[in-house]
Order: structure tokens, then sequence, then C-alpha cells
């Protein structure tokens, strides 16, 4: 029988930190940095890379436990997990409100209010804040976590399908990812009467492949390796670099295809983006640079830290993020100023993945450790003086 790897892979943390960072850089409209991040070279972008992950560290966390038979236990872990996720949600949310708020009211510019869609909330208060509360009604740019709260939910369900067969999880959610696309289903907004940016119904199908990769994992198994599928992944992959860089369009044939085949529109994952991130998945773990990422994952402690903390680093991103779109609404298009936000922005994301993982008491003692030891003298021992030269060179 195969041993059982840890369920901890460092290279799981590293590419999330990769995706927080790329998705700070892109909700942060008028940074032309944007304009290098993956979703300019491919029809999927950090979104999807993030919800993959999300998927295989959801197994990692729970799936042995569930297996051993810890079933109610496991479903109270989770739900709890969706607890805490509800409430960084709404705490950003009401973050970001008092954010444009105060730029309207310090710039005398309502504008504001309608950058990242807070004027209805002012218009009719109540409303609007059942509408927070119940996750639907969503700022632009914080519409994420309420379909990962959706996802989270439903994960003692997935569990428990792949429990008996991991065919029979994925069978179940492919199919209502077809409803999703067919029906469709989706789910509305308050009080617009719109629906959720991020389809649930959809999202869920990237999520339980990831799910299922996870579990693969933890029983030491892998998708297997095949040159014609490799092939295959290659030439998509290829196509939609292509396409993107070239700007080809938002469909691929032009109404020839159903729309969820032919879209590249985000918002119901359709066809081409799913087969494109999972096409640079099978590309990456059967490259050559797969086997060696694990070194440099575990050698790096800012990404693959920032990872690690994925929730608090999110947060803190989105509204770094915000922050940086308010002021460069103000000061125009400045590449210095871009280049100073993000690298602030980042600074941010990493300084509160370590205050997560070792707090900030802990924080502010080995930062001031650190410059301690940078300005003793070279050779001497801190908190010891250092010896005096006389002018003719001696020691005394």
């Amino acid at each position: 029988m195969t041993a059982v790897p840890g369920s901890r892979d460092a290279r799981i943390d590293w590419l999330r930190g990769l995706a927080l960072a790329s998705i700070f850089v892109n909700h942060m409209p008028g940074n032309r940095l944007e304009n290098w991040t993956t979703r300019n070279f491919g029809f999927s972008d950090a979104a999807e890379i993030f919800v993959l992950l999300a998927g295989v560290a959801a197994a990692f966390a729970f799936f042995k436990r569930f297996e051993a038979g810890e079933i109610r236990a496991t479903s109270v872990k989770s739900i709890r997990r969706v607890g805490t996720l509800y409430t960084a949600h709404i705490f950003s949310t009401f973050a970001a409100i008092a954010l444009f708020g105060l730029a309207a009211r310090l710039s005398g510019d309502g504008d504001y209010l309608d950058l990242i869609g807070v004027a209805p909330l002012f218009h009719e208060p109540l409303p609007g804040l059942i509408g927070i509360a119940a996750g639907s009604y969503q700022l632009g740019y914080f519409n994420i976590l309420p379909m990962y709260i959706v996802l989270l939910a439903a994960v003692p369900g997935y569990l428990w399908l792949a429990k008996r067969d991991l065919r029979l999880m994925l069978g179940a959610s492919f199919g209502l990812y077809l409803a999703a696309q067919l029906v469709p289903l989706g789910m509305p907004t308050y009080p617009d009467g719109g629906a959720w940016f991020f389809n649930p119904f959809a999202w869920q199908f990237l999520f339980a492949i990831g799910l299922a990769l996870g579990i693969l994992k933890l029983r030491g198994k892998a998708v297997p390796y095949h040159p014609a599928v490799y092939a295959l992944a290659l030439a998509w992959a290829v196509l939609a670099a292509v396409w993107m860089i070239f700007s080809l369009g938002g469909h691929l044939s032009h109404g020839l295809l159903p729309g969820w085949m032919d879209t590249l529109h985000k918002s119901a994952l359709p066809l081409p983006r799913l087969l494109h991130v999972l096409a640079l998945a099978y590309l990456l773990v059967h490259s050559p640079v797969w086997a060696p990422l694990i070194k440099l994952s575990n050698a790096d402690p800012i990404v693959t830290r920032m990872g690690r903390n994925s929730l608090p680093v999110f947060v803190a991103g989105s509204l770094m993020s915000m922050v940086g779109y308010i002021v460069l609404v103000q000061t125009g298009n400045d590449i210095a100023i871009e280049l100073l936000l993000t690298l602030a922005g980042l600074t941010v994301m990493w300084l509160t993945a370590m205050v997560s993982e070792v707090g900030a008491g802990a924080l502010v003692a080995q930062s001031i450790e650190a410059i301690r030891a940078l300005a003793a003298p070279r050779g001497a021992v801190l908190d010891e003086e250092p010896a005096v030269t006389s002018r003719t060179g001696r020691r005394r």
C-alpha cells in the first residue's frame, strides 16, 4: 500500500501566495502592472487558480478526518470556517464602504461612491444592510468571498460523496455546473434583483476538481501523465496566450457554439476558462519545475507565508487595492505612484501574514532584535560597550 504523504505541501501555499498577489494587483484599476499578470496571457486568471487551490487545501484540511469517521467533528470545523469567512466578508465590505465614503466626504466628489457600487447603500440604507448581511449585496471587487462561503458550506456534502467514490462527487458537481450553464441556475442579488458576479453553482465544479486532486494526493496518487493530454493542454495554453495577447475578442466561435462554450466572460466560469486553468495545472505538475519547486516554496518566507494565511492576507490585499484605487483616481496615472502603491500593498499583505502566524507582539520583538543586530558593530556582543580606538590606532 502506498504511504500517505503529509497533508501540507508548501508548493500549494506558494502558488496561493502568488495568486493573492496577482489578485491584489488586478483589483487596483489604473495600475499598469495589471497588464503583466496572468489574465493577459490566457483565458483564466488568478481567481481560477485560487479556487482550484482552495479545493486542494480543503481536502488537506478536512478529508483525512472525515474518511476516518470523524464526520460530525469535521463538518462542524468546516462550518466554523464558513463563519470565519462570513465575518471577514462583512468586515472587508464595511471597511471598503468607509474608505469610499471618507474619500467622497474629503474630496466633496460623490462619484467616489459609484466606483465599486457603494452609492445604493447611502440611498437606501435598510435594504442595503439587509443585502450585505445576506451576502446578496456585493460591492465590486468584494464579491469572491460570498461565493467561497457557499463552496465551503458544501464541503461536508462533497466529502460524503468523495468518501464513497470520487467519480460520484465529480459527476454530481459537473451536473450542477451544467445546470448553472443551461437552466441557467444562479444566486440573486438584493436589493437590485440582479445575480451574483461569481456564480457559485458554476464555480463549485472547479472547487470540486481541486478537492478531488487533494484527495488523490492524500491517497498517494496523482493524475497520470499522458503525452496526448500534455500536447492538448499545451496547445490550449498557447492558443489562449495568442488570443489574449492579440486581443481577438471575448467569444471564441463568434456565436457558433453555445454561450457557455464560446464566451470568456468570467461570471459563470465558461468552458474555455475552466479548461485553461486545468491545462495550466496539468502542464505545471508534469513539468521539470514541479519537483524542485518544493525547495523554492520551503525557502521562500514571504510568498509561501502569504499563501498559508490566505484569508487575512486576501482581506488586507483587497482593502489596500481600494486605497490604491482611490489614490490613482485622485492623482492620475503615474508609474512611480503605481509602483509605490503596489510595493506598499504587498508589504502590508506580508506583514498581515506574519502577524497571523507569530502574533503582533512576537513580530515587534523579532523586528527590534533584528534592528539591534544590524546596528551592532560587526563581531561585537549586543549590550556590551564597544572598544574605543585612539587616534594612533591603538585600542584602549
